[in-house]
């Protein structure tokens, strides 16, 4: 039986291990575009503090996966679904064959069209090569603008401040898809954030961004306020990674539609992590997915019910964002 993970995050790995687990003799290939060993994405932000080093970010479930039988392909980007063959095919021109297939692509973050530009100070916060670029540009002389609704924002805003940078964190209205902080929990918060000398502007949006010399640039906010920088970071919503299954017959809304099996639409495929959207329920609890631990979480239940398993999965709020990096969000705040 051949059971194929597309995407090497938490949920991925996690599924692979679950499997190895339960079937000793199961076929397992995690294929992803990343083409570095796995890491733990909560760390990026301690990468820029330098508190952590590449070597300490690497994620220990993913260390041991050849030892466990489990083929990993890095620089694999699936671009169709051919649910008919059960193949997928991939960006380098490879197919893979599968049994049982886990989609675990995750996503990727939405840029706003006024920040979809090739200026050396905007820096998207997603992965360990971005945190590394940021770091370098937080060197530069001068402030940083951070640009999202909330928790990648969060803890943008807390390296930066980290580094000695001066901040302007731009708030936009709330998230699209999932809960947003909210009530006494969002008050604290932003109230750390505020002690540590980030300045919040909540409300607005960039509306463009330009170069004003070799090292600064300039932030146009909807409100007219103009913002001198060396640096902007986008740290917005991920939108899930599920343009590739276009035409294939699996039924995606935002995200690839799951029962509470993590079963998708079609037969023998499954789904999880950031990618995965509950069908049937409204599109803010829909999204409850989001975080590293959930993610684990609905990796091991998929591969439990790929290999016969029949668990449901219960979905906690402490998985969202209390514990989303770890640890308590406020915690965090206040580190």
């Amino acid at each position: 039986m051949q059971h194929l993970i597309l995407g090497g995050g938490p949920a991925g790995i996690a599924a692979a291990r679950t499997i190895r687990k339960a079937k000793s003799d199961a076929g397992i290939v995690i294929a992803t575009d990343e083409t570095e060993a796995p890491y733990l994405r909560p760390l990026l932000p301690d990468l820029i503090l330098g508190e952590a080093r590449d070597e300490t970010i690497l994620d220990p479930q993913g260390a041991d996966l050849a030892e466990k039988g489990v083929r990993v392909l890095t620089g694999r980007r699936a671009v169709r679904l051919d649910m008919g063959n059960r193949k997928v095919d991939f960006s380098d021109g490879t197919q893979e064959g599968y049994d049982v297939l886990l989609i675990a692509t995750g996503g990727k973050p939405e840029i706003p069209a006024a920040l979809k530009k090739e200026l050396p100070a905007i820096r998207v916060f997603d992965s360990r090569r971005d945190a590394l670029g940021i770091k370098e540009r937080a060197g530069l002389p001068g402030g940083a603008v951070v640009y999202g609704p909330g928790y990648l924002a969060i803890e943008a805003c807390r390296a930066l401040r980290g580094t000695k940078k001066k901040v302007v964190w731009i708030k936009p209205d709330l998230p699209k898809y999932g809960y947003p902080i909210a009530g006494e929990l969002e008050a604290s918060i932003l109230d750390d954030v505020r002690n540590r000398g980030a300045r919040i502007m909540e409300g607005d949006e960039i509306v463009h961004v330009w170069e004003k010399g070799p090292d600064t640039s300039v932030v146009l906010t909807r409100g007219g306020v103009e913002i001198p920088c060396s640096l902007v970071v986008i740290a917005t919503e991920r939108v899930p990674s599920v343009g590739f299954l276009a035409g294939s017959g699996v039924m995606v809304g935002m995200g690839v539609l799951v029962d509470d099996f993590l079963r998708t639409s079609a037969p023998n495929v499954y789904a999880a992590g950031d990618c995965a959207e509950f069908a049937g329920k409204p599109k803010k609890v829909g999204r409850i997915n989001f975080g590293w631990r959930s993610a684990i979480k609905q990796g091991q239940l998929a591969g439990e019910n790929m290999t016969g398993g029949n668990r449901r999965f219960g979905s906690e709020q402490e998985n969202y964002f209390w514990a989303l990096f770890g640890f308590s969000l406020l915690d965090r705040a206040r580190k």
